[in-house]
Parts: structure tokens; sequence; C-alpha cells
């Protein structure tokens, strides 16, 4: 690939923050575009719709001028509005028509599939007894867990809580005792078997869930 220009870079650098993520989420996640081998295909495509957002902006801008009384605020809203009016219209006409009705029913299929894979692993994993399952959060979602974890340990981080939460539903549905408050003496033990799995494979930033 030869190297973009510096007119391309700066030109990519101005793209409206919801033009260039919209554009990046509907190529790569719908459409299957590898940002690591085609980021240029994906900017081309913001700059595309960038340009005809700021052409439509314009002509509503014309369409609509302002009167001879209208302050700057009042100028400057009318541009805004000209604006979000004209960014919508650009990617409701031609982003998201590009997600064709195929390619959604495609997605909803590969999606039902991945559910009940999931579902079964999951199945396959509980049947076993497999005590470290929690660890790969390959446990069903339990609704009493989530409560468990709020009431017991509501001020650990995110990846914590997650973790936290597998665990007791793994409890849970292998009938074991969970700790019903956080003076608990099991609680500190579930602590300590949870902090030694973030220690064993430390997340990149603790505060997020996963």
């Amino acid at each position: 690939m030869a190297p973009q220009s510096e007119d391309f870079r700066v030109q990519v650098e101005g793209i409206d923050l919801t033009i260039a993520a919209e554009t990046r989420r509907i190529l790569v996640e719908w459409l299957g575009v590898d940002p690591a081998t085609e980021q240029e295909q994906i900017d081309r495509e913001a700059l595309r719709l960038q340009q005809m957002t700021e052409d439509a902006a314009e002509q509503f801008e014309q369409a609509t001028p302002t009167t001879l009384d209208a302050t700057y605020r009042d100028a400057v809203r009318a541009k805004e509005t000209a604006w979000r009016a004209a960014r919508e219209m650009v990617l409701e006409g031609e982003l998201y028509p590009q997600v064709t009705p195929e390619i959604r029913a495609a997605q909803e299929e590969f999606e039902v599939g991945l559910d009940q894979r999931i579902e079964e692993r999951r199945e396959e994993a509980r049947a076993a007894q497999d005590p470290d399952r929690w660890r790969t959060r390959n446990v069903r979602p339990n609704p009493t867990a989530g409560r468990v974890v709020e009431r017991v340990w509501v001020s650990k981080p995110g990846w914590f809580l997650s973790l936290a939460e597998a665990l007791i539903a793994q409890r849970i549905e292998d009938n074991q005792p969970v700790p019903m408050t956080s003076r608990d003496p099991l609680a500190d033990e579930l602590a300590a078997m949870i902090e030694d799995e973030m220690r064993r494979n430390p997340p990149q930033d603790p505060d997020l869930p996963f």
C-alpha cells in the first residue's frame, strides 16, 4: 500500500467524529473490512460521506437564511442544526443501506448459532461440574448471582465483579454455599480466589468488566 499523503491525513483528521465512528462500525462490524489492512478504505469512505455532508449542510443553510436581526448565537445554532440534519440524511441514505437485508439475515443467523454453541459449552461444563469454568466465565448468567455480588463486593473494580458474578453463578449451579454479606468468612475466601485469578491473568484495565 502506498504511503498516504500529508493532505490526505489532514483531511482524515478533520472528519466529523460521528461520521468517522459510524463508517468504521458499519464497514468493520457489518461488511467485514479489516482495519489492520484496509484502514485507507475506511478513511476514504468516511471522507466521501464527510464531503456529502458538507455539501448538504451548505444547501440546508442556503434554504434557510438567517434574518438581519439574528444574533451570532442564532447563526451558530442554525449552522449546527443544518450539519446534524445533513449528517443524518447522508448516513441514512449512503452508509446504512450498505448493510443489506441479506447481510442482516446472515448476521442474525450467525449470532443465533453462536448463542447456541455458547449455551452448549456452558451446559457441558455444568454437567461435568468443571470447578474452574468461572475463570473463563463459561457459566450461565444468573440474576441471583448479580445481587449477591452487589451486596458483598460492591466497591470492587469491574473485572473483579465480573469474575465474582461468574463464580457465584457457578456455585449456585453446583449447589455450593455463597456469602450473604461482606462479613461472611466465605466472602474473603472467594475474594482471594478471584484476586489470585486476576494476578495470574491480569486485565488491561481492571475497572472494566471485560
